[in-house]
């Protein structure tokens, strides 16, 4: 079972740090943590068709490495309006 203490603590640094190198082009924000699913919102002035796989594959890569206990795997992302889209993201814990 996930502590999700643990895995909030976890993503809070991933979108500090995520944020301090990212910012200004995209912010990161916690929409939804739960022991099974993670949502993220992302906002900037970013290209949909190009720019959210690497914005996506960015957040895996900090969050894996703020957290050894936890993965995270994409699972689908979706448009909230012209500057800012929603990712799910499913949870496992490490053994």
């Amino acid at each position: 079972m996930l502590s999700n203490p643990d895995l909030e603590s976890a993503l809070k640094r991933t979108i500090q740090l995520y944020n301090l190198t990212r910012s200004p082009g995209v912010l990161a924000k916690l929409v939804l943590c739960s022991s099974l699913i993670v949502t993220v919102s992302f906002t900037g002035g970013f290209c949909y068709g190009c720019g959210v796989s690497e914005y996506i594959d960015g957040f895996i890569s900090q969050f894996k490495l703020l957290s050894g206990k936890f993965e995270l795997k994409f699972e689908k992302s979706r448009p909230v309006n012209a500057r800012t889209f929603e990712t799910d993201f499913s949870v496992r814990e490490n053994t």
